[in-house]
């Protein structure tokens, strides 16, 4: 994701740093996990009580640090540009997106009304208003939800999260919420605002890093063994606060009054699923890089 030191070609220095407890279940008790980034600049550490990887000490997440990770967005996209028709690319990951909408009407039983929060450049918002959903946008960046409601003609608004009364809108049937949460400090805040904004028998969908992918632990290993050394751009900040797998996800849902229905991990390519090994790979061992939990409240 481009940042503003991207444009600048800038290295990214922090200038203040900030030690914090874990941010699932506050406890100061960890072990080292993982030295990450330019000359392994950055920690992180695992917690002992509910086993979320975190970084700490960490750049102070502060307005600096905001605008540094996230205030620029690339706009630069083919579906901007043509007034919301979508290149061979683009249309290849709608169809995509596809799969998960479906997967959500698959656990929630119907279509209804789903709020994408992080929606970004829309695409999955459109896959969803392709599969027949009421759909909604919220994004931090003023730009991008301008730019998609202007092309797809859905609602989007600009905004925190967190901070938004969502209650003239919902409550919604499903929330997708894709690599965002492991950027935001206040994880409990935001399962518990998650909760209010779903429907009783709703469903929520996150997309997440999967910390234990067989390729991670790979690589952690050669790292300890001093093989190899990250491949970091300068500009890069680190904000991915934590880095989740299964067990503390299902830790902060449960405590927040969710039943984890389902988990697995996944790649951009969906149809390894598909397949035996697939299965085995995303579904019995959570192998992949990235991790699909889907949860409804009790």
């Amino acid at each position: 994701m481009a940042t503003t030191l991207t444009q600048k070609n800038q290295e990214y220095i922090p200038k203040a740093w900030e030690t914090v407890p874990c941010p699932f279940c506050q406890s100061s008790a960890f072990r080292p996990h993982e030295r990450f980034g330019p000359d392994h600049r950055y920690t992180y550490v695992q917690c002992r009580q509910c086993d979320l990887v975190y970084s700490s000490p960490r750049p102070r997440y502060d307005a600096e640090f905001l605008d540094a990770a996230y205030s620029v967005y690339d706009v630069d996209n083919h579906h901007f540009k043509h007034n919301g028709a979508l290149d061979a690319g683009e249309r290849a990951r709608v169809e995509q997106l596809k799969i998960t909408v479906r997967q959500i009407e698959k656990a929630l039983g119907r279509k209804g009304k789903i709020a994408d929060i992080g929606s970004h450049t829309g695409l999955f918002l459109k896959a969803a208003q392709e599969e027949g959903w009421d759909t909604f946008g919220m994004d931090i960046s003023q730009k991008m939800t301008e730019e998609v409601t202007r092309v797809f003609g859905i609602p989007t608004i600009c905004g925190q999260y967190h901070e938004t009364d969502l209650s003239a809108r919902g409550p919604f049937d499903a929330i997708y919420c894709s690599h965002v949460i492991e950027h935001v400090p206040n994880p409990t805040e935001w399962v518990a605002k998650f909760r209010r904004d779903l429907k009783p028998n709703g469903v929520l969908c996150l997309n997440i890093p999967n910390q234990f992918a067989w390729d991670r632990r790979f690589r952690r290993g050669l790292k300890n063994l001093g093989l190899v050394k990250d491949k970091w751009e300068l500009w890069r900040t680190p904000d991915h606060l934590y880095e989740p797998h299964l067990a503390p996800m299902a830790y902060l849902l449960e405590n927040a009054g969710f039943t984890v229905t389902e988990a697995f991990t996944y790649s951009n390519r969906e149809k390894e699923k598909d397949s035996l090994l697939g299965n085995l790979r995303h579904r019995r061992w959570l192998a992949g890089t990235k991790l699909r939990i889907l949860a409804k409240p009790r």
